[in-house]
């Protein structure tokens, strides 16, 4: 592991999405089974991957959200550190992607 923590052969991106859930959420587990695996195979994916956030266990203050998390799963797309725009609650598939290109649309 190189001194900043990043795997040398990890990339770099300035956009990530983060989806914040709880352990007893089952639409967080839904989101895992039915949205993750093909986000995770998509295009987009590869200029923001996803990373998970337990908010049961996590201290999500640092982060420079413009609002709290009322609602899991949230899905937050993150450039450069600043939130760009989330996806509250669980939308299914296609609902999921269909929003995350509209705010992917807004940050570039």
């Amino acid at each position: 592991m190189s001194r900043a923590g990043i795997e040398p052969t990890a990339r770099i991106t300035s956009m990530e999405v983060i989806v914040f859930e709880h352990p007893d959420c089952l639409y967080c587990a839904v989101f895992r089974r039915d949205v993750a695996p093909g986000y995770q195979r998509s295009a987009p994916a590869a200029e923001a991957p996803l990373r998970y956030v337990d908010i049961a266990k996590s201290d999500i203050r640092p982060l420079r959200l413009k609002e709290g998390i009322d609602m899991v799963p949230t899905a937050v797309l993150m450039k450069n550190g600043e939130e760009v725009g989330r996806i509250s609650g669980y939308w299914g598939r296609e609902g999921f992607f269909r929003m995350l290109a509209h705010i992917r649309s807004t940050a570039e």
